[in-house]
C-alpha cells in the first residue's frame, strides 16, 4: 500500500514538475472533466465575473450587482473597456495574427518574465498558447469574499480595483509603487482578482485555482487554494485554469511571486531549476524596466537566451546586441528613441543604428510601453535559426 501512494506521489509531482510533457493528457482530457463539476470552480468563476462588471446568477453577487455601486462601476468600466479595446487591444490582435503567425502556431508554453498580473496582453499576442507563465514581485493574494458584503463595501473595492487597473488602462503597463498601495489586504489583494479579471473581460471562464509550491529540487507542489494564515515567502505561485466559452480545452495561468535577482534567481534555487525543466517556446518580456540590461539578472537573461525559440520584447527586454545575426533572424518595429529619464545608462546605440535601416523595420499600430506620451514603441521581434537545446 505505502509503495502504490509512493508511486502515485510521484507521478504526480511528475506531471507538475514537467507540464509541457502531459499537456494533451492534464488540458483535454482529466482537468476537463474534473474542474468544471467542482463547486469551488463556480464560485471562483462567479466572483471574478461579479469584479469585471459581468452577470452573475448566484447569490448574494446576484442581489449585490443590483446595488447602484456595482451599476456605477460595471457602466464606467464597459465604456473604459471599449475604448482600450478600440484603442489598444484590437489594433494589438490585428497585428498579431498578421505578424506573429509562426511563433502563436509552435507555441504552447508562453514565458513571461517581469509580467506581473498582465494575462490579458500575453494572451492577445499569443492567443493558442496551452500554459502562459507570468512572473511578478507581487504576492498572490485572494479573491474577495462578498458573502456578507454590503453595497458600500462592494463600492471600495471596485474603486479599489479601478484604481489597480488605472496605470495599465491608460499606459500599458503596471507601475510597481502603485501596485504596492492598491493591491494590500484592506483594498484588492495580490495579483489574483486582476488576472482572473483579464480572464473573464476576454471570453474565458474560470474552471479552478490551485495554490503552487516549489520544493527545493524545483518539484512543483500544487493544492487546494485556501487563504493563508500569513504570508508565504517567495518563490511561491498560483495556478488558474480557465476554458473558454462553448470549449471543453482547459489551459492554464501560472503567476509565480518571485525575486529573478541572480542573488535570489540562483542555478541551485528551486524556481530556477523548475523553470530549467520546463519546456517554453516564446519569452514575451515588456515594461522590464531594463532589468536584464544589468549584470544581476544574468541568469534569467541567459535562460531566456538559451531556451527560447521566439523573444518578442520591447527596448527594456534583452539588450540587443545579445542576438547575433548568425544565430538570430531580427524583425524591428515601430520607432526607438531615447529611454525616458527614469531609466538611464541603458541607451542601445546599436538598436539606434538597426532601426536606421529600413529594410528591417515596420509600422506598429498600438502603443506598448514606456513612451506613452509619444506613443513612439519600438518592439524587437527574434527568431532562432537552429533549435535551442533540447529539454
Amino acid at each position: 500500500m505505502r509503495t502504490t501512494r509512493f508511486i502515485l506521489f510521484l507521478a504526480v509531482v511528475t506531471i507538475a514538475i514537467f507540464p509541457p510533457l502531459f499537456a494533451d493528457h492534464l488540458i483535454g482530457q482529466e482537468a476537463a472533466k474534473v474542474f468544471p463539476s467542482q463547486p469551488a470552480a463556480n464560485v471562483y468563476d462567479e466572483v471574478a465575473r461579479f469584479i469585471s462588471g459581468l452577470p452573475c446568477s448566484t447569490e448574494p453577487l446576484k442581489t449585490l450587482q443590483e446595488s447602484a455601486e456595482w451599476i456605477n462601476f460595471s457602466e464606467t468600466l464597459g465604456k473604459n473597456w471599449a475604448d482600450l479595446d478600440t484603442k489598444r487591444l484590437q489594433p494589438m490582435k490585428t497585428w498579431a495574427d498578421a505578424e506573429m503567425a509562426e511563433a502563436n502556431a509552435a507555441t504552447r508554453v508562453l514565458f513571461y518574465p517581469f509580467g506581473g498580473p498582465d494575462f490579458l496582453t500575453a494572451f492577445l499576442l499569443f492567443p493558442n498558447a496551452d500554459a502562459y507563465v507570468l512572473l511578478g514581485l507581487e504576492f498572490v493574494g485572494k479573491l474577495p469574499d462578498f458573502a456578507k458584503a454590503m453595497p458600500q463595501q462592494v463600492g471600495n473595492y471596485t474603486g479599489n480595483l479601478m484604481a489597480a487597473l488605472s496605470d495599465f488602462f491608460h499606459k500599458s503597463y503596471f507601475i510597481t509603487k502603485n501596485m504596492n498601495a492598491t493591491l494590500t489586504g484592506d483594498k484588492v489583494d495580490g495579483v489574483l482578482p486582476v488576472i482572473c479579471f483579464f480572464l473573464e473581460k476576454t471570453g474565458h471562464k474560470i474552471a479552478g485555482i490551485k495554490r503552487s509550491e516549489l520544493l527545493e529540487k524545483g518539484e512543483l507542489l500544487e493544492a487546494d487554494f485556501t487563504v493563508p494564515k500569513k504570508r508565504f515567502r517567495r518563490p511561491y505561485g498560483v495556478r488558474i485554469d480557465f476554458m473558454t466559452g462553448g470549449s471543453d480545452r482547459v489551459r492554464t495561468v501560472h503567476y509565480f511571486s518571485c525575486d529573478l535577482v541572480d542573488d535570489a534567481f540562483r542555478k541551485d534555487s528551486p524556481l530556477y531549476l523548475y523553470l530549467d525543466n520546463l519546456r517554453f517556446e516564446t519569452t514575451f518580456v515588456k515594461s522590464a524596466s531594463y532589468l536584464m540590461h544589468y549584470k544581476e539578472f544574468s541568469n534569467i537573461r541567459n535562460m531566456v537566451l538559451t531556451k527560447s525559440r521566439f523573444v518578442l520584447e520591447d527596448d527594456t527586454g534583452i539588450p540587443y546586441r545579445y542576438f547575433p545575426a548568425k544565430d538570430w533572424e531580427a524583425q524591428l518595429y515601430g520607432e526607438y528613441i531615447k529611454p525616458v529619464s527614469d531609466f538611464a545608462g541603458v541607451e542601445q546605440k546599436d538598436l539606434k543604428e538597426a532601426y536606421t535601416d529600413p529594410t528591417k523595420v515596420k509600422k506598429l499600430p498600438f502603443h506598448l510601453g514606456y513612451h506613452w506620451g509619444s506613443s513612439k514603441d519600438s518592439i524587437l521581434y527574434f527568431k532562432r535559426k537552429a533549435p535551442p537545446e533540447s529539454r
